[in-house]
């Protein structure tokens, strides 16, 4: 059972970081089109779900993680030289904002709970992958 358990956190951990990856493919063809990215409110990205991004840019817009959570979507400040830094945020499988700064190694049920962040085209805290 512990295995079967496991097994099915993983699932929902690959299925929200290749959802995260498609976001963030999409949010990198706006900022080559319009230098910037996508202008929405900070917080969660249903503010992309707009007819200018969506379905131009992404044919669906995935808007909750494998544990349906809302992703989180942040953007640099408008007219500055971050106005093209984005963060997707998953805050993982207990829903809080509580994740580590790195990546992080999947050895229990509890690292299921640690943040997913996926910045400017690289996952900059989630779990480690095997090289």
């Amino acid at each position: 059972i512990p295995n079967l358990l496991v097994a099915l956190q993983k699932g929902k951990q690959k299925a929200t970081m290749g959802d995260m990856k498609s976001v963030g493919n999409s949010i990198e063809s706006y900022i080559t089109d319009w230098a910037f990215a996508p202008q929405g409110a900070a917080g969660a990205i249903t503010s992309l779900q707009q007819n200018w991004f969506q379905p131009f840019y992404i044919k669906i817009l995935p808007i909750r993680d494998g544990w349906g959570t809302i992703f989180q979507y942040r953007r640099g400040a408008v007219n500055t030289i971050d106005q093209d830094l984005y963060t997707i945020e998953s805050y993982g499988r207990d829903k809080v904002d509580s994740g580590p700064d790195t990546e992080y190694d999947v050895v229990s049920l509890a690292n299921f709970n640690n943040d997913i962040m996926y910045s400017n085209g690289l996952f900059t805290v989630g779990p480690r992958v095997k090289r």
